[in-house]
């Protein structure tokens, strides 16, 4: 595929230490979030990425994308902006009725983070969240939304609200639809369309 992301074209990039089992699974039982096996697998290779890159070639004619990504989210990376406890930590900015269904794997360049599903009929999916358009949690009582209810408030996100945007099946998908470009001296990673 044209402007194809792979980790091992970026071995200068700036990198994270891969974690244990033991690791992930304690850290998912603290905050109630069950990894994905794809996931997981990326955690206890990768653990996060940051996009600072400094080559590309430039976006193959014919290739769409949505958005750009800066950050892959990891497990105590020591790097405050990709660091999923850092991330679930600004309660003000993730609420506790998103935890119950969706945890962070990514970050674009505005701040909007992509989320994997863990609970309900979309477990495994992969969305961008538009971050300025969330609305706050009494919003979705008084819409009669089910906070407890996963594919409740999901639907409410994504048919009212407009601020989760479907973009791969998987994690695995996810990082397939990954491409790096050269974008008249900016280097950027977005995500190629067709989305889903």
């Amino acid at each position: 595929m044209a402007n194809e992301f792979r980790f091992e074209d970026y071995t200068d990039a700036m990198t994270f230490k891969p974690v244990t089992d033991k690791t992930i699974k304690a850290f998912a039982a603290r905050q109630g979030i069950e990894f994905s096996p794809d996931y997981t697998a990326f955690l206890k290779t990768h653990n996060g990425f940051y996009f600072d890159l400094n080559r590309a070639k430039p976006l193959a004619e014919g290739v769409e994308t949505f958005d750009s990504i800066r950050y892959l989210h990891g497990l105590d990376t020591g790097f405050e902006y990709n660091d999923i406890g850092v991330f679930l930590a600004k309660a003000d900015l993730w609420h506790q009725a998103f935890r119950a269904f969706c945890y962070p794997v990514a970050e674009s360049h505005g701040g909007n983070p992509v989320v994997e599903i863990f609970e309900g009929k979309a477990k495994g999916r992969i969305y961008f969240v538009d971050h300025e358009v969330i609305p706050e949690i009494d919003e979705l009582a008084d819409a009669g939304v089910d906070l407890q209810n996963a594919d409740d408030v999901l639907a409410y996100m994504i048919h009212q609200q407009g601020c989760f945007i479907e973009v791969a099946t998987s994690f695995s998908d996810f990082l397939a639809k990954l491409v790096v470009y050269d974008d008249d001296g900016s280097i950027n990673v977005g995500i190629r369309r067709p989305l889903a």
